[in-house]
Formats: C-alpha cells, structure tokens, sequence
C-alpha cells in the first residue's frame, strides 16, 4: 500500500514537471533601449557593476537590431581593451582609459539619439 502512494505521488510530480517543461518559456533576455542606456549611463559615472557590462556585451540582442549594433560596437571596445591595444582597462572607477570612455560615450550618444527618434504610439 505504501508503494502504490508513493508511486502516485511521484508520478503526480513528473507528470507536473513534464507539462511546465513542455509549456514554459525559457528564459529571454530583451532588455529596452532605456535599459541599456541607463547600463551605459552608470558606466560613464563609474558606477556600474561589472557583472552587467558583461552580460550585456556577452548576448547577442535579437529584437532589435540598433541595439545590436550597439551592443557590438561596445564588445570591439572590450576587446580592444583586452588585447591591450589603444584602449586599456583603467584601474579607478572607470572601466576603461579615457580613449575607450570616449567611444562610449559615442555610443551613448548614437543609443540616446535612437531613442529620441523613435516614434511614440498609443493603442487605444
């Protein structure tokens, strides 16, 4: 009797696991152009977590494309720093020299103009 409860219950709990694989979503990263402007925002004041810039320079961004490109031109400002080349990784608070802080700071710049010309909607 105690075999037949506990196979019910085990069953119970696969059968459970099986329909949220089968139905979930997995996991996603999208973040907005707001969201990585503020990303870069808080790296040009040095107060960003490296964790983050990782990340974000580490995924490829699939829904937008502008935000791509960005997102590819701060990874050849990594890399550049990296390999030790005209960028280099600062040992302030500032994740790069003041070179690689002005591509940045571009890229902020071509994301902030982004997001200004996008045009707003509102469905009623």
């Amino acid at each position: 009797m105690d075999f037949l409860i506990v196979f019910l219950i085990c069953l119970a709990f696969l059968l459970l696991l099986t329909l949220a694989l089968l139905f979930g979503r997995p996991p996603v990263y999208r973040p907005t152009r707001e969201e990585i402007l503020d990303l870069i925002s808080a790296l040009c004041d040095g107060s960003l977590d490296g964790e983050k810039w990782s990340l974000f320079i580490g995924i490829p961004i699939v829904h937008d494309p502008e935000l791509e490109s960005i997102r590819q031109a701060c990874y050849e400002i990594e890399v550049s720093a990296d390999q030790g080349k005209d960028i280099k990784f600062s040992g302030g608070g500032f994740r790069y020299n003041a070179q690689g802080m002005s591509q940045v700071e571009e890229q902020k710049s071509k994301l902030n103009k982004l997001i200004n010309d996008t045009p707003i909607f509102r469905s009623f």
